[in-house]
């Protein structure tokens, strides 16, 4: 599948809702007292494609568990519809050219086997979740 059909198959999340849903993920998993955090993350940088952050929000998360992707394959069978956010970095700090497909900013909603068969234009580090995030 081609990136132009894939952006067809899914949904971007508009900008409001997206920004709405990151800071609620980043609520509710993130540690967001670290001292790290709010330099690393919090206080955003200028850089030549607006303003991004310098670290992971996987280094900040509350309760951090370590699973192997078998794991996730397995659990993610169950789940039709997921959701796909990324950290927001500059193009200066990632030396892959073309690596933003997307917004930087941006939450895409998509059928399991629609990330499965796309994943390659995705960012590498990925957060993803379901529905039952948002209380469903």
């Amino acid at each position: 599948m081609n990136l132009k059909t894939f952006k067809t198959k899914i949904e971007i999340i508009d900008k409001k809702s997206s920004d709405k849903i990151r800071t609620n993920y980043i609520n509710k998993f993130v540690n967001v007292n670290s001292k790290m955090y709010k330099e690393q993350i919090m206080t955003m940088h200028k850089f030549k494609d607006g303003y991004c952050y310098l670290g992971y929000l996987w280094d900040y998360l509350k309760d951090p568990v370590i699973v192997n992707q078998n794991y996730i394959t397995e659990i993610l069978k169950y789940k039709n519809i997921i959701y796909v956010l990324w950290d927001i970095h500059s193009c200066e700090r990632i030396f892959i050219n073309n690596y933003w497909k997307f917004r930087k900013d941006a939450v895409i909603k998509l059928k399991l086997e629609l990330f499965i068969k796309g994943k390659e234009y995705l960012p590498e580090d990925l957060y993803i979740f379901d529905e039952s995030f948002f209380g469903h």
